[in-house]
Order: structure tokens, then C-alpha cells, then sequence
């Protein structure tokens, strides 16, 4: 099961609970560090993982910022593979 989290304006709704799935854990971890990034944290970026598969998706304002996530995820313990789909908004 896949759990589609957009941030800054959505938290997991098991985000202050502990989570109950590995890839629930997986994409609490990610949504975490991107929070903490101060050049990710302003970008919609949604958050989805199954199987230990991380898939990015929504808009960001550069293709430097899509490319600083999809490298954030794969930093993250446990993840297997990134699918990054971020389209970004410059020409």
C-alpha cells in the first residue's frame, strides 16, 4: 500500500505515532529530511513507497532541485530504488 504525503501542507497521519510499516518508516525518514532541507522544504514534492520504493512526484522550481531529491532519497537508509518524477517549472 503506497501513502501519497505532499509537503509542507500534509503530514502523514501516522507522521507523530510510530509508524507501523517499513515503508511507512522509509517515507517518514524521507519527508523528515526534506523538511530539513531549506531549499527542499518549500517545494510540492509527493512522497510515495512501496516495496522500499521511493517515487517522487509533483513540481519543483529546478532541475537542481529535482535532481538534490531524488539524491536525498536515494541517501536514505533502506530504500532499493528511486523513480523520480518531479517535473521542474524553468524553461
Amino acid at each position: 500500500m503506497t501513502h501519497p504525503w505532499f509537503f509542507p501542507h500534509d503530514m502523514p497521519p501516522l507522521f507523530y505515532a510510530e509508524p507501523t510499516t517499513a515503508d511507512t518508516r522509509l517515507a517518514c525518514r524521507l519527508l523528515t529530511s526534506m523538511q530539513q532541507d531549506s531549499r527542499l522544504r518549500h517545494e510540492r514534492i509527493c512522497i510515495e513507497v512501496q516495496n522500499r520504493v521511493v517515487v517522487l512526484e509533483g513540481t519543483v522550481s529546478t532541475a537542481e532541485l529535482s535532481a538534490e531529491a531524488h539524491a536525498l532519497a536515494w541517501r536514505t537508509p533502506g530504500v532499493h530504488d528511486v523513480s523520480n518524477r518531479l517535473r521542474h517549472l524553468e524553461g
